[in-house]
């Protein structure tokens, strides 16, 4: 059996300074989700990114990119992928920083995903660089199906965020 992945990774990015109420309303409405739609079929699948990165200006910048899977290297992907016969094997390929997660399950293999289903991990982080403390959420959602698609049952939900602050 041969099947496609459709990937789609939605990344917030906002500095310390906008951890307040209001900056935290912006971007609790900001969609963790977003229309899945590949311009061709691709042998391999599809990588759907979609950056809101408030880390050099007050407002989230919208970046979107649509990939073939077959044009990118295997670190350019958010997820490490092994195939066994009728399923997936998921690892979510985030860098996490703090806090300090060596009793979580994210550098495992998370989950089994069968053919014909989706599965959702959300992770977040706090990143030191320069004296500067940056903030990152992860939503990724992975289907697993004849076709790149994501309209497909819910296998597993994953909520690995963690209170930041």
């Amino acid at each position: 059996m041969s099947g496609r992945l459709a990937i789609q990774l939605v990344r917030i990015a906002w500095t310390k300074w906008d951890r307040g109420a209001r900056p935290g309303a912006i971007r609790n409405r900001i969609p963790r989700h977003a229309p899945f739609a590949p311009p061709h079929d691709s042998a391999r699948g599809w990588l759907h990114r979609i950056d809101h990165d408030a880390l050099a200006s007050p407002h989230y910048r919208r970046t979107e990119r649509m990939c073939d899977l077959a044009d990118l290297a295997d670190w350019e992907l958010p997820v490490q992928s092994r195939f066994s016969e009728g399923h997936v094997w998921l690892r979510p390929r985030f860098y996490i920083q703090k806090p300090n997660r060596k009793a979580t399950q994210l550098g495992n293999w998370l989950v089994r995903l069968p053919f014909g289903q989706r599965a959702i991990i959300r992770a977040n982080t706090a990143v030191d660089f320069r004296r500067q403390r940056n903030y990152y959420e992860y939503s990724l959602t992975v289907g697993f199906a004849d076709t790149a698609t994501l309209d497909l049952p819910l296998f597993r939900d994953m909520d690995e965020r963690v209170l930041l602050y």
